[in-house]
């Protein structure tokens, strides 16, 4: 008998298909780590194919990415020119914290009533103290913006109000910060410190009133300096 010729099975290559959802989260992620290390500032071009290059994703993945960020408000898509860091309008900045002004009152009053439940009460005074630094400049104006974002989420943590962090701007904040910085004197930024160490007194003392109104005082006298900022501090009109 003639023995059966053996046929081998083809072996059949499936294409690896881009997991699009989390290529798009991973670029989000890229890009802002990338304005919270400094890596990217205010009217900075994206260029598309150096994050496809960086993450090994496709360019659907980047625009999608893209896309949501605009439409937090910290990417600008403009037609023919491609993907920039927001850097916010004069009126932006202005309304921006209005918003600020409402849900930082917020935050601290929350927090001023939950210190004395809190599983860290202390972490306030810490966050603090790393701010106190910044008097003698002893740590870079980047580490001063980082270390004012922990400040805030210091006092989300202790409130205890997980939809505040989600609606906090904390983002378009730190972009705000960083397109102003260089035109803020010294005299300035030692009376932010000022008034960050008077929220933090009430918050540890647990009077929310003070605490809430300290906050909001603050806000509103940054207003108040970024009105009287030079035309330079702003993206001109188009």
């Amino acid at each position: 008998m003639r023995s059966q010729a053996q046929h081998s099975v083809p072996v059949i290559e499936v294409p690896e298909i881009e997991d699009k959802t989390s290529s798009c989260d991973r670029v989000v992620d890229q890009v802002t780590r990338g304005i919270l290390s400094g890596r990217y500032v205010a009217g900075q071009k994206l260029i598309e194919a150096d994050l496809t290059s960086e993450l090994n994703v496709s360019r659907g993945p980047v625009r999608e990415a893209l896309k949501r960020l605009a439409a937090e408000g910290i990417v600008a898509l403009t037609p023919h020119r491609g993907a920039y860091i927001r850097a916010l309008s004069r009126i932006e900045i202005a309304e921006l914290l209005v918003v600020t002004e409402l849900l930082a009152g917020l935050m601290a009053r929350l927090a001023a009533e939950r210190i004395a439940s809190a599983a860290d009460p202390a972490s306030i005074g810490a966050a603090y103290e790393r701010l106190d630094l910044y008097k003698e400049g002893r740590e870079s104006v980047l580490d001063l913006l980082d270390q004012r974002r922990h400040f805030y989420e210091t006092l989300i943590e202790i409130g205890g109000n997980a939809q505040l962090r989600a609606i906090m701007p904390t983002m378009r904040l730190h972009l705000l910060r960083q397109q102003v910085q260089s035109f803020q004197t010294r005299a300035d930024r030692q009376r932010r410190l000022d008034e960050y160490a008077a929220v933090t007194r009430a918050v540890l003392k647990g009077d929310a009133k003070t605490a809430e109104r300290k906050i909001r005082d603050h806000i509103r006298r940054m207003r108040g300096v970024i009105a009287e900022m030079p035309d330079g501090a702003f993206p001109s009109p188009k």
